[in-house]
């Protein structure tokens, strides 16, 4: 699988870290050896609310959206796209004490395990995916590079 990086608005993408992440969850998944592509895309608040309007019927801003397109049988397609609002990382990195490239990181691996199938919807899901979260997390930290 490939990551491709695309920028609706300007930001500093933690490139090194999103790929760590990205060849942790792909790896994981066994899914590294498709030729799939996904698409990472740091947008605006406005284009967020525009799709979760669209798409999840809620008129509202959100942080990080993830939609699948195509299926793995589908060679050479794209799996899906992560869609994360930069001002929204922002407000929210500044709100939890931390910084933006850990927010950047936190949104994209949360988006990427939602499209592998993930969900928190019920606390026993939660728990799971949270723990995933924090080790796929392990990877994009420094020193936190390990094998898998």
């Amino acid at each position: 699988m490939k990551l491709t990086i695309l920028k609706e608005v300007p930001c500093r993408a933690p490139v090194a870290g999103l790929q760590d992440i990205f060849a942790h969850v792909t790896r994981m998944e066994s899914a590294a050896a498709f030729s799939h592509r996904v698409n990472l895309i740091f947008a605006d608040n406005r284009r967020l609310r525009r799709l979760n309007r669209e798409f999840r019927a809620k008129d509202k801003a959100t942080d990080v959206l993830s939609f699948n397109i195509d299926g793995l049988d589908d060679a050479g397609g794209v799996f899906g796209e992560v869609y994360i609002s930069v001002p929204y990382a922002r407000q929210q990195a500044a709100a939890y004490g931390g910084t933006l490239r850990d927010e950047l990181l936190r949104l994209f691996c949360h988006g990427l395990l939602h499209l592998f199938g993930y969900d928190h919807k019920r606390s026993s899901e939660a728990r799971v995916m949270e723990s995933l979260q924090e080790r796929c997390l392990e990877h994009s930290r420094p020193g936190g590079r390990r094998k898998s």
